[in-house]
């Protein structure tokens, strides 16, 4: 609940680790504030930080303390960080397993394909180690995500993709866009095999990144690999926390 993202980020995932032993406790928290003698800024900060760890843990826990939130004088400004909240649910994405990630897909995704058929393939161009205690990786639409084609978070060690290729498969326009989506993946990839935390050099683990990309691009398509070179020029972008608290 402070901006210290990588410390935040610390006691996110050992408490997230305790899973519904934590819930109590931590609704317990939500519950006793008093909303009348709070400054607002922190209180933000502070219910916002542990509803969305509730809410990571156990989304029907979430919607009850929403719904007595919601009856218990909570300012409007905090209600509505906590509806958008609630809005995100695992029964909106396909869930599967490949090389050991759990991966989430978004439901409406606009596709013609099986996505997942293009993760095995792709995460296998991928060494094994380099995967290691990823978490998640989430497969989402335009519409959840605005100036990113990806998004690698630290500590957490979560991973998200953008697919935004509604075109046939086996076309020109599918293929081209399927290879700035595999380069993307492999760009986020690379942040978590350099370990790239929040402090490092924000340039300089682009390039890194980007560099570790064209390597495995270089791999699985020769014969492109011109054209994956000027992706990796382009600096495809990452941001380190564009989700909420530990989606």
């Amino acid at each position: 609940m402070q901006s210290e993202y990588s410390l935040a980020y610390k006691a996110y995932k050992n408490l997230y680790n305790y899973g519904h032993s934590a819930l109590n406790p931590l609704q317990g928290k939500i519950l006793e504030v008093d909303w009348s003698h709070s400054r607002y800024k922190e209180l933000s900060k502070y219910v916002s930080g542990i509803f969305s760890l509730i809410h990571d843990i156990d989304e029907e826990t979430a919607d009850k303390i929403r719904r007595s939130l919601s009856t218990d004088g909570c300012p409007k400004h905090i209600q509505a960080i906590i509806d958008s909240t609630c809005e995100f649910s695992v029964k909106n994405y396909l869930r599967y397993q490949v090389s050991g990630i759990d991966i989430f897909e978004h439901r409406k995704i606009t596709k013609k394909c099986n996505i997942q058929s293009y993760m095995e393939k792709w995460l296998s161009n991928v060494a094994e180690g380099d995967l290691s205690d990823i978490s998640l990786l989430y497969i989402i639409r335009r519409d959840d995500i605005v100036n990113w084609a990806g998004t690698y978070t630290p500590v957490l060690f979560k991973i998200t993709v953008l697919w935004n290729n509604p075109y046939k498969e086996g076309s020109i326009l599918f293929k081209l866009f399927s290879i700035f989506t595999e380069h993307t993946l492999y760009h986020e990839i690379g942040h978590h095999a350099h370990r790239h935390t929040f402090k490092q050099d924000r340039p300089d683990k682009e390039k890194e990144a980007d560099r570790y990309a064209y390597q495995i691009m270089k791999k699985s398509h020769p014969k492109l690999s011109i054209f994956a070179k000027i992706l990796s020029k382009l600096g495809m972008k990452s941001e380190r926390n564009y989700y909420r608290w530990g989606l």
